[in-house]
């Protein structure tokens, strides 16, 4: 998404300054729950996470972030796009960048027509294209170690993942909001 040439150059300096403090916190965050996962056994995270479905894997993405879940729409490619970047879509009268997780992920295929853009808001909206939406999980408990004693997984590389979690259906990272909401200026 390319900024509109009416955007002055004072609002783009806003935009990025917020765009800066939101990922500083959300390391804040990311910090705190480390910390907070050495501190004892079963320390839950406050609040609600949506559980998402991409290439086969399951992950936790803080509803704080999300504004709405919309099945699969039209996407208009973007051309010198990054990988990851679908193209972008209109969210009630709003261009919305469309990130897919599933190619984060080194999985590269085309969506079923099932598949859900999950809206996260920030400085610019965000749509995320997931396999499916499964569930949501209240306060789920952060744990340390590897998903089934791995030592690396396909989240790991993404930059994404914030932890690891347990919910009723197992370990499931732990996405930070704040690095799919930072698709660079023109992606």
């Amino acid at each position: 998404m390319v900024d509109s040439p009416s955007m002055t150059a004072e609002a783009q300096a806003k935009r990025a300054s917020v765009q800066k403090r939101l990922a500083l916190l959300e390391e804040e965050i990311v910090r705190l729950r480390r910390e907070l996962a050495t501190l004892g056994v079963d320390q839950r995270l406050p609040g609600l996470y949506l559980t998402v479905e991409v290439a086969g894997s399951t992950a936790l993405l803080p509803v704080e972030a999300v504004m709405e879940v919309v099945r699969l729409v039209a996407i208009e490619p973007l051309p010198a796009a990054l990988p990851h970047v679908r193209g972008t879509m209109l969210y009630r009268g709003t261009p919305a960048v469309v990130v897919d997780l599933s190619a984060m992920l080194g999985v590269q295929r085309e969506p079923d027509l099932d598949a859900h853009l999950v809206i996260c808001g920030g400085a610019r909206t965000v749509a995320v294209l997931v396999d499916r939406v499964r569930d949501l999980v209240e306060s789920p408990v952060l744990v340390e170690g590897s998903l089934s004693g791995e030592d690396t997984n396909p989240w790991d590389r993404t930059g994404l993942m914030a932890g690891l979690c347990r919910t009723p259906e197992g370990i499931r990272p732990l996405i930070r909001a704040s690095a799919i909401l930072s698709v660079p200026e023109g992606a």
